[in-house]
C-alpha cells in the first residue's frame, strides 16, 4: 500500500503514546485499486479521546469535534479525519438522531460493523502492513457487489439509500437484492439538506456514468422523494392517451417525437445526456461544474408538464423549467448562487441552437448577459450527445465525425465577449444626474438603453441617454431634459 509519509508519521506518533492507527473507508478502497486517495479517514484504538487530542495538538489541527471524536489535520497538502471507535445508539427515526459514545478498546471487527457496506468496512493496519477484512469486503469489491454490512446498523441512517446511489455509480456494479429491499422500506424523512446535497454533488461529480446511480434511485423506490425527475419516468398525462402501441414504444415515460428523439422518453434522454456531461465537465471551470452537472439533469425537467399529444411537442419547457428546478433544488441546498447558475442553464439551454441560424451579433450579447456562454456550449454539446451514437467530446454520429455548430459558436462569442456580462453604459445615477425621478419606469428606461447599445455598439452615451428619456416619457418627467 502507498501511503504517504505524513501518514505513517502520524500512525508512529499514535503508536509511540500506545495506539493503533487503522487506514478506514473509501481511502483503504483506492489503495486496493491502486489509486490515491483524496482524502485520508482514520481510526485509532487503544487511546483516549483526550490522549489521542493531546498527541496531536502540536499539529496543525484543522477542525477539532471532541463530541464525535474527530479532529481533521493537513499535512504536507494531505487532508486527514483522525477519530476513534464510537458506539452509536439510534434513539430516533433521523439522521442524527443517535447517542454517541466512545470506546478505544472496541475490536476492529465491531468497530467495522457500524460500516455502511461491505467494501467500506475493510481496515488497512498501518503499523502492520494489513488489511483486516471481517464481513467479505475485499471480495465484494471485486466482484463489485454493493452489500451492507449488518442490517440492524444499515438501517439506523436512512442516508446510507443516497450513499448506495453514488457510490454505485462510483465503485460498483450491483447492488445485493436484500440491501434493496431494505432501502425500499427506509424513510427519507428528517434527512438533513446539507447531508442530501453531500450525496448528490459525489453522484454528478465523481461518477464516470452517473446515469447508473439515478436508475438505482428507480430501482430501490427512492426517485419518489424527488418528483420532478418521478415526473420523466412515470408521466401522469397517459391518461389523456389511449392509444397504447403508441404509449408502449416509450416505455411508461414522458414521450419524446422519435423524429427528433429516436433514443426513447424524456427519462432515457436525460440518462444519456447525465453521461454525457460527466465525459466533458473538466472543460467546465471549477465555481461552474456542479451548476452545470444539475442543469444536464434538469434541463428537461419540465418537459412532462408542456408535452402535448399526439405530436409530442414541448413548447415553453425551457421557461417552464425554471420554478420546478428551484424546488428541486430547495430541497438540498439554499446556495443561491448554484440555483440561480443551474436555472440560467436550464431555461436557455435550447438558445445556442435557434441562435446558430444566422443570429444578430446583438442576440449573442444579451444571450451573453444571462448565462455564462463557455458553459452553456458544453451542455448544448452534451444535449445534443443525448442518442447513443453520438460523441460529446469530438462530435461524431454513428462513428463520423460532424460539426455542432450550437456549441461552436457560443465558444466563439465567449471568447469575443469575455466572462463578465456587458455593463450597461446608462444607469440610473446618469438618469438621476439628468433630473428623473426615481420609479418603477427606471427598469424601463435603462432596459429600453441597454437594449439600444445591443442593436449598435457605435452609439454614444449622448445618444444612449436619449433612447432612455424618450422612454421615461410623462410617466417620469425629466426636469433638465436640455443637459442630454
Amino acid at each position: 500500500m502507498q501511503i504517504p509519509r505524513c501518514v505513517r508519521d502520524i500512525a508512529s506518533l499514535i503508536s509511540s503514546r500506545g495506539g493503533r492507527t487503522f487506514v478506514v473507508g473509501g481511502a483503504v478502497i483506492d489503495l486496493i485499486r491502486g489509486e490515491t486517495p483524496k482524502d485520508w479517514d482514520l481510526e485509532v484504538f487503544g487511546l483516549s479521546i483526550e490522549k489521542l487530542f493531546q498527541s496531536v495538538e502540536h499539529l496543525p489541527v484543522k477542525v477539532c469535534d471532541k463530541s464525535f471524536g474527530v479532529l481533521k489535520l493537513e499535512i504536507d497538502g494531505i487532508e486527514m479525519d483522525v477519530s476513534i471507535p464510537r458506539r452509536e445508539n439510534s434513539i430516533g427515526s433521523g439522521h442524527r438522531d443517535f447517542q454517541v459514545s466512545f470506546d478505544p478498546n472496541m475490536s476492529t471487527r465491531d468497530a467495522a460493523m457500524r460500516r455502511d457496506f461491505t467494501m467500506n468496512s475493510v481496515a488497512f493496519d498501518i503499523e502492520r502492513d494489513q488489511l483486516i477484512d471481517p464481513f467479505g469486503g475485499i471480495e465484494d469489491l471485486e466482484k463489485g457487489i454493493l452489500r451492507m454490512t449488518s442490517r440492524d446498523t444499515f438501517i439506523e441512517d436512512p442516508l446510507r439509500a443516497l450513499r448506495a446511489m453514488q457510490l454505485l455509480a462510483r465503485k460498483a456494479r450491483v447492488v445485493e437484492p436484500e440491501t434493496i429491499e431494505v432501502i425500499r422500506k427506509m424513510s427519507f424523512d428528517a434527512l438533513p439538506k446539507e447531508r442530501v446535497m453531500a450525496e448528490w454533488v459525489k453522484l454528478l461529480l465523481k461518477a464516470e456514468r452517473p446515469s447508473i446511480g439515478l436508475e438505482f434511485l428507480r430501482e430501490c423506490g427512492w426517485i419518489v422523494h424527488f418528483p420532478e425527475l418521478l415526473d420523466f419516468a412515470e408521466w401522469s398525462g397517459w391518461e389523456m392517451e389511449e392509444n397504447k402501441p403508441f404509449r408502449s414504444q416509450f416505455d411508461e415515460g414522458c414521450p419524446q417525437n422519435p423524429e427528433w428523439h429516436p433514443e426513447g422518453n424524456v427519462w432515457i434522454h436525460t440518462m444519456l445526456v447525465v453521461d454525457a456531461a460527466a465525459k466533458v465537465r473538466d472543460q467546465i471551470p471549477e465555481e461552474w461544474k456542479l451548476a452545470f452537472m444539475f442543469a444536464a439533469l434538469l434541463h428537461d425537467v419540465a418537459k412532462p408538464i408542456t408535452t402535448v399529444l399526439p405530436r409530442c411537442t414541448a413548447h415553453g419547457h425551457e421557461a417552464n423549467g425554471e420554478e420546478l428546478t428551484k424546488r428541486f433544488l430547495s430541497r438540498m441546498t439554499a446556495d443561491k448562487k448554484l440555483t440561480s447558475n443551474v436555472v440560467s442553464l436550464v431555461v436557455d439551454h435550447l438558445k445556442p441552437f435557434a441562435l446558430s441560424k444566422e443570429a444578430k451579433p446583438a442576440a449573442w450579447k444579451r444571450l451573453h448577459r444571462r448565462v455564462r456562454l463557455d458553459v452553456l456550449g458544453w451542455l448544448s454539446r452534451a444535449d445534443w450527445s443525448g442518442r447513443p451514437d453520438r460523441d460529446p467530446i469530438v462530435p461524431t454520429e454513428k462513428g463520423k465525425p460532424v460539426e455542432h455548430l450550437p456549441s461552436s459558436m457560443c465558444w466563439k462569442w465567449h471568447d469575443e465577449l469575455g466572462i463578465e456580462p456587458i455593463q450597461p453604459v446608462v444607469t440610473g445615477k446618469d438618469l438621476i444626474a439628468i433630473g428623473a425621478r426615481p420609479g418603477p419606469i427606471f427598469r424601463v428606461a435603462l432596459d429600453a438603453a441597454l437594449e439600444a447599445q445591443m442593436d449598435d455598439p457605435g452609439l454614444d452615451k449622448h445618444a444612449l441617454l436619449r433612447v432612455a428619456t424618450e422612454h421615461l416619457g410623462q410617466c417620469c418627467p425629466v426636469t433638465t431634459g436640455e443637459r442630454t
